[in-house]
């Protein structure tokens, strides 16, 4: 990932708030929940990144036509080849 990361703050402590009001977080609590709320946040933005970077890469094939441009047979063979079962 080149880009910085950029959190919407506002959109972040509405969802946080509202989180806190539903589960009845005490006012002392607050503090270490939010932080646990940002790394839950994080952590899932991060992982999803990175599985879209490497579906990205596995599906990214210069040489491969595209599926317009396949013959019925050439279709047919690429079928075979991702069938598992």
């Amino acid at each position: 990932m080149n880009e910085r990361t950029l959190i919407d703050p506002e959109a972040f402590a509405l969802k946080f708030a509202q989180t806190a009001q539903t589960e009845a977080i005490a006012d002392k609590d607050l503090a270490i929940a939010a932080k646990k709320f940002l790394l839950s946040y994080l952590t899932a933005y991060y992982l999803v990144d990175d599985f879209n970077a490497i579906e990205r890469t596995n599906f990214k094939r210069i040489d491969e036509k595209k599926f317009q441009d396949l013959t019925f047979e050439e279709l047919l063979n690429r079928v075979k080849s991702l069938n598992k079962y």
